[in-house]
């Protein structure tokens, strides 16, 4: 019966945690007014230049771009109301097809919001060419989380034996402590959930 109740509280664990470690559609930058695509966007329209939205898109999705792009064009130039119109269709429009090309479904242009931390730190590295910040960060996130989850299974552990809700305590603990760890390993082994084109 015990052996069961592990087993069951394991795999909901599993279920629970594979929810909580994917990368959220909600959460995504480049779905906002303020991401890199609608940026790029913006200045596309500004520039005349639809080719610094190409490379947020597949070849395949050029067409559609240049199509969407044109549309644009044609009265951004109007301003006042009519430019505001064509640089909200064109951003919706050049996200829209980047989050495809992600492999990912498209839910609406999101307001402008501050970066998270994560993602600031990784474009800082890439300007200074320096990666230690990012891995500083992660390891650091990671470190903190991780002995924060084996202390509380190694105190649950003392117990587990003294009775039923004791060792429920400890299995809680046990399940949250391993699944952590192992979920951390699997999204490391298995890279970025998705690109653009690959």
């Amino acid at each position: 019966m015990y052996s069961t109740t592990l087993k069951f509280s394991f795999l909901i664990s599993v279920i629970l945690f594979t929810g909580l470690i994917l990368p959220k559609t909600t959460k995504a930058h480049c779905d906002r007014v303020n991401g890199p695509v609608a940026v790029a966007a913006k200045k596309a329209l500004a520039t005349a230049n639809v080719d610094k939205v190409h490379i947020w898109v597949t070849q395949e999705q050029e067409g559609e771009l240049e199509a969407t792009y044109r549309q644009a064009m044609k009265v951004y130039g109007q301003g006042g109301d009519s430019k505001e119109l064509a640089e909200r269709y064109f951003m919706e429009n050049a996200v829209r097809l980047h989050r495809l090309a992600e492999g990912m479904p498209y839910t609406g242009l999101k307001p402008a919001q501050p970066e998270p931390q994560a993602i600031q730190t990784a474009e800082q590295a890439l300007e200074t060419g320096d990666l230690k910040p990012a891995t500083d960060l992660l390891i650091s996130e990671m470190k903190e989380k991780a002995s924060h989850l084996f202390e509380q299974a190694v105190e649950a552990q003392k117990n587990k034996d003294a009775s039923v809700t004791a060792g429920r305590k400890w299995t809680d603990a046990y399940v949250k402590y391993v699944i952590y760890i192992q979920g951390l390993y699997t999204t490391i082994q298995a890279g970025p959930a998705h690109g653009v084109g690959e």
